[in-house]
């Protein structure tokens, strides 16, 4: 408590003082020759999405504490999560001579940011697609998740893909995963009613084909005397179809419930993880994937796991909760424009967000390039209630 409590007041302090410039539009404050970083905060602070903002924010504030330097002023508009309130939000830090800012989360915050002259926006948006020319897509996009997966699928021999996802959902980034060098065995679209996928997968898999050339070795075997045939047939008694699928592994664009019933019809149509590599992308470390025997050995790519079980142990001492692990991209963001600050003679020029030899943060390596950043991921599985680096 009396950390919360110490930081509590650092943070009232540092919010009262930039509130103040603010207002006062000047730097009566600073001294003469004291060169200061502006950087705009632009979040959801209130409505629906209000406690994914203020958890963005808390992050942050604990970047900004961890970096130590007064020199660095932050100015939090509200976005509620929306492009109207987002670029009302803008035109004020435009006004305030600001030229660079953190946010918005949201894709959908971003369709009138391209009307802000001289601001350029780290987005924490995963979505890459069409954004303004002056918005930098931060999250972790499917692009950086595909080149991981080609370099892994090419270390353990995988060449034939079964690509599923849902009807008319993540279209754009189903889109960006056909279009890659992966070679894709067969792509399907399936209902995101969870009682109708068991059904679908069964027809992907060639199920009753399978049983059926169970039952013909069954009746074949049962009429056989000899020792080895008795041998297969009690083997064979205890599966529920016969033969190979076609292919080597699936990758499944799908999270939450449906994910889960996905790997669920797989596995009643008698496709094991051991047979089939299984992979989905735009995983956080879900740790329900633990409470379903389905979910073992189901790889993903992902930022680095052990640093970011440091960055939450520190976010709860300090605020006595959890953080948004997406959150740690915001701490990644200050961090980068602070680096570029002050290795530039404390002068920030948005050219230095675009070094061709990237950056190292704490989720990660990542560059930025033509207004995305490319990270540099590792791939996880679920093996035995933990998360197993393999790759």
């Amino acid at each position: 408590m009396k950390k919360l409590f110490i930081f509590l007041i650092l943070t009232y302090l540092l919010f009262a003082i930039n509130s103040y410039a603010a207002e006062q539009n000047s730097n009566k404050n600073v001294l003469e020759n004291e060169k200061v970083l502006k950087i705009g905060i632009l979040l959801p602070l209130s409505g629906k999405f209000e406690n994914i903002g203020k958890s963005f924010l808390k992050t942050i504030q604990l970047a900004l504490y961890d970096i130590g330097n007064e020199n660095i002023k932050i100015y939090p508009k509200d976005s509620k999560a929306n492009a109207l309130d987002s670029y009302l939000s803008s035109k004020e830090f435009e006004e305030l001579g600001i030229e660079i800012v953190i946010g918005p989360i949201f894709y959908e915050s971003l369709e009138r940011l391209n009307e802000i002259n001289n601001v350029t926006f780290i987005s924490l948006t995963n979505n890459t697609h069409k954004i303004p020319k002056n918005v930098i897509s931060f999250g972790i996009n499917i692009n950086s998740q595909i080149e991981i997966l080609k370099k892994y699928f090419d270390e353990i021999k995988i060449s034939k893909t079964l690509l599923l996802s849902p009807k008319s959902q993540f279209i754009s980034q189903t889109k960006i995963i056909k279009d890659s060098e992966l070679n894709f065995y067969k792509i399907f679209s399936y209902e995101a009613n969870p009682k109708k996928i068991t059904n679908e997968i069964k027809k992907i898999t060639n199920y009753q084909e399978r049983k059926r050339d169970l039952e013909r070795r069954i009746a074949i075997l049962k009429n056989s005397d000899l020792y080895k045939d008795k041998a297969e047939l009690k083997k064979l008694e205890q599966k529920h179809t016969l033969g190979k699928t076609n292919f080597d592994s699936v990758i499944v664009l799908d999270f939450g419930n449906r994910l889960k019933s996905v790997l669920t019809s797989f596995m009643f149509s008698d496709i094991s993880s051991e047979e089939v590599n299984f992979f989905t992308v735009n995983q956080w470390f879900d740790e329900t994937l633990f409470q379903e025997s389905a979910m073992q050995n189901l790889h993903f790519p992902a930022i680095d796991f052990d640093n970011l079980k440091k960055f939450e142990k520190k976010y709860l001492d300090i605020f006595e909760e959890k953080p948004r692990r997406v959150s740690i991209l915001a701490y990644d963001a200050l961090g980068l424009i602070y680096h570029c600050w002050i290795n530039n003679d404390s002068n920030f020029k948005i050219e230095q967000l675009y070094d061709k030899n990237g950056f190292k943060g704490l989720h990660g390596e990542f560059v930025i390039d033509e207004n995305i950043s490319k990270h540099r991921l590792k791939i996880y599985k679920v093996s035995e209630k933990k998360f197993l680096n393999v790759y």
